[in-house]
């Protein structure tokens, strides 16, 4: 899809980047390849040390229009690609990158081509198997640790102590991102939905890795027998923070991982311990989902006029839901949960700063 943040390189330029990182490499095709709606991918084909081909990476150019959470995340996704380099997960090996913008006005890097087809294209398949190893592979993920809770970047103004500060910013932020744009959002009670749960959002201690787009748009598959996973991809909205948030993202692969038995099997048998939702857990996913969304309409900037109207109703009847499912949502009863008329006075108080 062909959207204001995706990048226009020409056959000369590519070959330009290439030879500067793979001086003996010889081009035979570049190719752009489809799908996506924020950066630019290539396919470049070739000999020698291109002979099973070489994907290109770019991000928008400094100078386009993107959402807060959004800005410099190719570096994330490198970054991230190398933290998973010695973990359990099938993931392309980065070969290089330049995040000087001195050359292209962008963030840029090459990696190896994922063999296999995306799940997307085989979005009625769940085979037990299959669901076991992405239950697998996410408990492998989750198994990373960061120091910090929230952005994985160079900014530390996006590193927390906490994962409520962590999500509360998160969403702060992008609910100022479409309060710029003029986009129609129940803010009052999203803030609300965030700060009633600050007790549970805190009771997470320990930052994990979390990848919050891994759809089936972003796992490739490869067939031999049956199905099974060949390659997970685009980790840039990554970030350090409740593992249950992993859950919320998995669009086209599962609505509700407690009706996922073969996902929990395998997350367990990796975790070591046993994938147990309660309330407090449905309620914190909730919150997630919602942040997707708030996410995704702020990103419908960069669409076409048809396609940003239908996301955006979309959207916003998605969060609507979602709100209603969390008043649905009693909280947990332990020595966390804090009476509501407590909850309700801090609210007034800090309603105004959020």
């Amino acid at each position: 899809m062909k959207t204001s943040t995706k990048n226009m390189f020409s056959a000369e330029l590519i070959v330009t980047l290439v030879h500067k990182h793979f001086p003996n490499a010889e081009i035979t095709e570049i190719r752009e390849l489809k799908g996506g709606t924020f950066n630019t991918v290539y396919l470049i084909e070739g000999s020698k040390s291109l002979s099973k081909g070489l994907i290109l990476k770019t991000g928008p150019n400094a100078s386009a229009q993107v959402t807060e959470h959004e800005k410099d995340i190719l570096r994330t996704e490198v970054y991230v690609y190398k933290l998973l380099e010695d973990v359990q997960i099938p993931v392309p090996k980065v070969y290089a990158h330049d995040f000087s913008r001195a050359e292209v006005p962008c963030d840029y890097f090459f990696m190896e081509q994922v063999v296999g087809t995306v799940w997307f294209e085989h979005w009625t398949i769940k085979q037990p198997t299959l669901m076991r190893e992405l239950g697998q592979y996410t408990a492998a993920l989750h198994s990373v640790k960061g120091d910090w809770f929230g952005y994985i970047n160079d900014d530390e103004n996006g590193r927390f102590n906490t994962w409520g500060k962590a999500f509360t910013a998160m969403m702060n932020s992008a609910l100022t991102d479409a309060e710029q744009q003029g986009i129609r959002l129940p803010h009052t009670e999203i803030r609300r939905a965030v700060y009633s749960r600050m007790e549970i959002l805190d009771a997470v201690h320990t930052p994990s890795l979390v990848n919050f787009d891994m759809w089936a748009g972003n796992i490739f598959l490869v067939k031999k027998k049956r199905f099974h996973i060949s390659g997970v991809i685009d980790f840039e909205r990554s970030f350090f923070g409740d593992p249950l948030a992993s859950f919320s993202s998995a669009l086209m692969l599962y609505e509700d991982v407690e009706k996922e038995p073969d996902f929990i099997s395998g997350y367990s048998e990796i975790s070591g311990k046993p994938l147990v939702i309660n309330n407090n857990d449905r309620a914190k996913i909730a919150l997630y989902q919602i942040l997707m969304y708030v996410r995704s309409i702020c990103e419908t900037h960069r669409y076409g006029f048809v396609m940003r109207l239908s996301q955006r109703w979309y959207c916003y009847y998605a969060i609507k839901s979602l709100l209603r499912k969390l008043s649905r949502v009693p909280l947990q009863e332990d020595k966390n949960t804090i009476p509501q008329y407590i909850i309700d006075t801090k609210l007034n108080k800090k309603e105004r700063n959020l």
